[in-house]
């Protein structure tokens, strides 16, 4: 487990992204470079009750996540809060996920 998110940053502009774009929706600019974002709030919680083609497939709990300059990105949640909850960032793998402030 790694602290904070990956996102990637226009470096014409400094735009951040999630996940890395080809072009920035900004600027139109094609250079990057990684910065890692810690927190956000969560808007939306989601739950992914079944895959295709998975056996024993266990509901997962993902979110929208809104970071302190703008990024709406995609995580994992292992915890029960909802919308409104202050959340901390990590990457297990090259997965994103977030929990609750304050808890392991």
């Amino acid at each position: 487990m790694s602290e904070g998110v990956v996102i990637w940053r226009c470096a014409k502009c400094g735009l951040g992204a999630f996940p890395e774009p080809l072009l920035c929706s900004r600027c139109h600019g094609h250079a990057f470079a990684t910065d890692t974002v810690r927190e956000g709030v969560v808007e939306e919680i989601s739950v992914i009750r079944h895959m295709l083609g998975q056996e024993n497939w266990q509901p997962r709990r993902i979110a929208s996540v809104r970071t302190a300059d703008g990024q709406l990105i995609t995580v994992g949640r292992k915890d029960e809060s909802g919308p409104g909850a202050k959340i901390e960032l990590y990457q297990e793998g090259e997965a994103p996920f977030g929990h609750a402030k304050g808890s392991p």
